[in-house]
């Protein structure tokens, strides 16, 4: 008897177990995808942010030392000129999301003053602006990105002035679209 009673306890899963287990993995991959795309976006967005720092640190290197015309005379503190959108073509133009390094767009007045460029693949494109200057200099950096190409933009902003005390200070980032 007790031969027989271990034959049927050593039968395998049932239809129904198995079809429980299924509907358990459907269940846990729908919560974990979306989840992990969101993941995947806000990684992205680290490039903005850490880019947004370095500017700030270059602009207010440049701000703090000294500048002479080509005549020898003290210049006023300022921060450097405008430098335009770059790269000036979207990232998502024909190369996918991320846009290739081009060393030769970083090498212009602005840029290169405050030592900011992108030499690996990155997602986003980058303005300065500056206006003023000694407590009157004002800068706005933007970080301008399509992380997923579906011309929906997410946008990092920082905003830098002079204080009472001809220190660097800066507001932001001022965040737009997130993670689209």
């Amino acid at each position: 008897m007790n031969a027989r009673f271990r034959k049927n306890k050593a039968g395998g899963f049932t239809l129904i177990e198995l079809m429980i287990v299924v509907a358990i993995i459907g269940i846990l991959a729908a919560v974990a995808i979306p989840a992990f795309v969101k993941y995947l976006r806000k990684a992205k967005t680290v490039e903005a942010t850490e880019g947004l720092d370095k500017v700030k640190a270059g602009a207010k290197s440049y701000f703090q030392a000294d500048h002479y015309s080509s005549v020898g005379d003290l210049l006023a503190k300022q921060f450097p000129v405008t430098a335009s959108l770059t790269p000036s073509t979207l990232c998502c133009a024909g190369t996918g999301p991320k846009c290739p390094p081009n060393a030769t767009a970083w090498n212009v007045d602005g840029w290169r003053d405050i030592q900011f460029q992108m030499t690996e693949p990155h997602y986003f494109q980058w303005n300065w602006q500056s206006a003023g200057d000694n407590k009157t200099s004002t800068f706005t950096a933007d970080a301008v990105g399509d992380l997923d190409c579906d011309t929906v933009y997410s946008t990092y902003r920082l905003l830098g002035s002079i204080d009472s005390e001809y220190g660097v200070r800066g507001k932001g980032p001022i965040v737009t679209n997130e993670i689209e």
